[in-house]
């Protein structure tokens, strides 16, 4: 009899090991279906079949077209900005390859020494008054920052002013190695040079029934903050005083794209409120052109009237707890144009036309559909 032990059974197969990469594919693929079956319904909506326009797909070019007109460069339509303001004080940064030659009423100039000077009194070390009772003529090279501000006493019959000349070094005019600095000269009317330096020079008015001067500079500051205005006075040595800008408003024009390039028209107007401190140009580092004039007249107001023009496209404004810009789009210059008014009117008939289409399109499929059932 055989004694052989059966067979001992095989080990069972280890069960597969589930894949889950096939679950991650699956998903992916059904997302996919359903992103192109949702652009599919707003591509189409409400009815109709691309190409043929739908409101959803002329509503996605419009934006489309708004966007793109944002990106166009402003430099196209020549956009260019006209301020025009009362203020009882007014920073310039004058450019330094202009000299420009300022007519003064009658007054006292101020400075820190005088070697050469006539008619001048060394009251100190370093202060010396210039007494004129007759106009003249300042000339300023090689740019200086210029601050203009009113001193006008309480219940005065006329206003009075003060200029103060802080001269700069400007390294474009280096000679010898040595930046060229400001220098101010004060002429009479028979052109005498009365004083001449570049230092500190600081101009205080007579009374004042009419005056005005024309304005070239590179950077206006129109108004100013309290604390600016205490610190002034402190660099001057004089008392105290808080000079604001009291009203004022900022204009800007284009011109017309195509047919009437020549025109120009308003696309924006701004108000300024009191006490806003106005700075053109908005950013500290850029430079620019403007051109206007600063008057003072007694019977027409008691303030600075300031009225400036430049290609700039934008102000900087401070106000009390909050400081922006104001400035210009691109689509505010377009849309303003008849032109584009024109095509505006005919893009949304369109729109009206395409949405007619479209639900006579998905009544004639529902009636199709209805006959095929039957």
């Amino acid at each position: 009899m055989d004694s052989t032990p059966p067979p001992s059974p095989e080990p069972a197969a280890a069960a597969p090991t589930p894949q889950l990469h096939g679950v991650g594919s699956r998903g992916r693929e059904a997302f996919g279906r359903y992103a192109r079956t949702l652009f599919a319904a707003l591509l189409n909506w409400p009815g109709g079949r691309w190409p043929v326009p739908t409101v959803t797909s002329l509503f996605v070019i419009s934006l489309l077209v708004v966007a793109a007109v944002e990106l166009l460069p402003k430099g196209w339509s020549d956009v260019t900005l006209s301020v025009r303001a009362q203020t009882e004080v007014l920073l310039l940064d004058l450019q330094p390859e202009r000299t420009y030659v300022w007519w003064l009423p009658g007054g006292s100039y101020s400075l820190l020494r005088a070697d050469h000077a006539k008619g001048c009194e060394q009251r100190s070390r370093f202060d010396v008054v210039c007494p004129y009772s007759a106009a003249t003529a300042v000339t300023i090279k090689n740019g200086a920052t210029v601050r203009f501000e009113l001193t006008t006493a309480e219940g005065a019959a006329l206003p009075r002013f003060l200029v103060a000349l802080t001269p700069r070094a400007i390294a474009d005019h280096a000679t010898d190695g040595e930046p060229a600095r400001s220098v101010f000269e004060v002429r009479s009317g028979a052109d005498e040079s009365l004083v001449e330096t570049s230092d500190l020079l600081t101009f205080e008015s007579q009374p004042v029934q009419h005056w005005r001067i024309p304005l070239i500079a590179e950077r206006v500051q129109i108004g100013e903050s309290l604390s600016d205005s205490v610190a002034a006075a402190d660099a001057l040595g004089t008392i105290a005083r808080q000079p604001i800008m009291t009203a004022g408003d900022v204009r800007m024009f284009a011109r017309a794209f195509g047919f009437g390039a020549d025109e120009r028209y308003q696309i924006k107007d701004e108000r300024f409120d009191p006490a806003d401190v106005v700075q053109i140009p908005a950013d500290q580092d850029q430079q620019g052109l403007l051109l206007g004039l600063l008057s003072l007249d007694a019977d027409a107001q008691r303030e600075f009237d300031v009225t400036l023009h430049s290609d700039l496209a934008e102000v900087f404004v401070r106000r009390l707890g909050a400081e922006h810009r104001i400035g210009v789009s691109m689509w505010k210059i377009v849309s303003q144009l008849p032109m584009w008014l024109a095509l505006w009117v005919v893009w949304v008939s369109l729109i009206v036309v395409a949405n007619y289409y479209s639900d006579r399109l998905g009544e004639l499929r529902g009636q199709k559909s209805e006959a095929q059932q039957t």
